[in-house]
């Protein structure tokens, strides 16, 4: 058993959220150059619109295989191939840009940054208590959520100035600063090794998936997420195209959704220290189930209002921000004997639903703020369900 001083435990911390931020912009930075790459490359929007679907099937692959890897081989040397094979993967548009290269790309760094996310939670789950770990899921929401602040930010710059390659440029810079701090700084902390073998595999996914509300947790996450992949999906076409505005207009909408996330997280951990979680579902998802069938009615009356959409968009990144750590947090903590395959699962089936989210809004065409309203309401709706039908029941 790895033994660690109180110092080099908080180092270990600190390097692993430092790396949520990549992970959490890695799709929101490519988000202002989708219409570029659209007229860039001559493809459909609906095609272009499968980049971020492709990077999502990338990431639910990379989360669900890497947990059992984890929990088989090891942390160490699984996080620094991920870290590897995300740079290699940024680097493939630059040298070959094309539509073919540029989806396996996107799909390839779905794979090995899901791999090193998963690795990355499983770390923390091997050095910290149950209650600590809950704590710690809010604040890995909340540097999760730098991503979406500072991502779409970034990459408006980047495509305004530079063109849509030099987003997989900057990523594959950050990654290597990120593979050269957890390479000095990470050890190896799992040694209760679980056999990779079919046996083991079914047990703990059965074990798993029979738990009703760690279920619950999942499925909760896979649709408040999805309010985010909705807003990156059509948001462009709609801001850009329909509307008119520039990548950089996007950026500076899509960085004050980002603020609204973490100011949500920020709360969230506030008030987990004087209610239970229960109580926080109950409050939120009901008040934002409300937040957006009014938004839904308002659409119908201003549908080309950018004031509109930014105000109902700010609402439903801010009830991610408070549902989804709290989620995951409460998730993690069920199944800290089978940390991998636990957040393997969790990973695997939130963001199977984002991808299928964002797979649907690929093939609709946006004109108004309707359908985006229409998208929120059905989201939210479907964690309205799952919290008064298993949640309010498993208290």
């Amino acid at each position: 058993m790895l033994i660690l001083s109180e110092h080099r435990r908080k180092l270990i911390i600190r390097t692993l959220l430092c790396l949520m931020p990549i992970v959490g912009m890695a799709v929101d930075l490519i988000a202002p150059s989708l219409p570029a790459i659209a007229d860039s490359l001559n493809i459909s929007s609906a095609t272009t619109k499968n980049i971020i679907t492709i990077y999502l099937l990338g990431y639910a692959l990379g989360n669900f295989l890497t947990g059992f890897l984890t929990d088989a081989l090891g942390r160490q040397k699984l996080i620094r191939i991920g870290l590897v094979g995300f740079i290699f993967a940024s680097l493939l548009p630059i040298i070959s840009p094309y539509i073919i290269v540029l989806l396996l790309s996107r799909f390839l760094q779905g794979l090995t940054i899901g791999a090193v996310a998963v690795v990355a939670r499983a770390i923390l789950s091997d050095i910290l208590p149950p209650q600590e770990l809950v704590r710690l899921g809010v604040i890995m929401g909340s540097m999760f959520g730098l991503g979406p602040v500072i991502g779409p930010l970034v990459g408006g710059y980047l495509q305004f100035y530079l063109g849509w390659q030099a987003c997989f440029a900057f990523f594959a810079i950050i990654s290597i600063i990120a593979f050269i701090a957890v390479f000095i700084i990470l050890p190896e902390t799992h040694f209760n090794r679980h056999p990779l073998n079919i046996k083991n595999i079914r047990t703990n996914l059965l074990e798993v998936l029979s738990h009703k509300k760690f279920m619950a947790m999942v499925l909760n996450m896979g649709a408040i997420y999805s309010l985010i992949i909705a807003f990156n999906t059509v948001g462009p076409f709609l801001i850009q195209n329909q509307l008119k505005y520039t990548p950089v207009f996007f950026g500076h909408i899509a960085l004050c959704m980002g603020v609204m996330f973490i100011l949500a997280t920020f709360t969230c951990r506030y008030l987990l220290k004087k209610y239970k979680v229960e109580q926080l579902f109950l409050v939120f998802i009901n008040t934002f189930f409300v937040i957006a069938l009014l938004a839904l009615v308002m659409s119908y009356i201003y549908d080309k209002s950018i004031t509109l959409i930014a105000i109902a968009s700010a609402f439903m990144f801010f009830a991610c921000g408070i549902i989804f750590p709290m989620s995951m947090g409460k998730g993690i903590s069920l199944f800290r004997h089978i940390a991998g395959t636990a957040t393997a699962t969790m990973y695997f089936i939130n963001v199977l639903m984002t991808s299928i989210t964002a797979l649907i809004l690929s093939f609709v065409n946006i004109h108004n703020a309707i359908a985006l309203m229409w998208t929120y309401f059905l989201l939210i709706s479907i964690c309205a369900v799952i919290y008064w039908s298993v949640i309010n029941k498993n208290k």
